[in-house]
């Protein structure tokens, strides 16, 4: 699997905690191996660099301090276009495995 264009590693939900509101993104720059700062994408904005061809996947803190590697993004059009790591069609993003900030 190639390298993502972008790795999530946190996110901050809607007041009513029921939609992203915005992600931690950090960019993969080539021939880098290490993790780049973090800025922060709205949900409509990385909804948007998907649909232009962008990748995102999830990265995690494991127990020994190091990032793992999650799942890709992707687009899931239910009521709304909700960000997911699997097309379950439940009207909930499921990236509540991350940490919010």
């Amino acid at each position: 699997m190639a390298n993502p264009d972008f790795y999530v590693s946190a996110v901050n939900y809607n007041s009513d905690e029921t939609h992203i509101a915005k992600l931690r993104v950090h960019e993969v720059k080539v021939g880098s191996n290490t993790l780049q700062p973090a800025q922060e994408l709205t949900r409509p904005k990385v909804i948007e660099l998907i649909e232009r061809g962008k990748s995102f996947t999830t990265i995690f803190k494991k127990a020994d301090g190091n990032w793992g590697v999650g799942a890709p993004l992707q687009i899931a059009p239910v009521t709304t276009k909700y960000l997911k790591t699997k097309n379950d069609q439940t009207t909930k993003d499921n990236l509540e495995n991350l940490p919010s900030f």
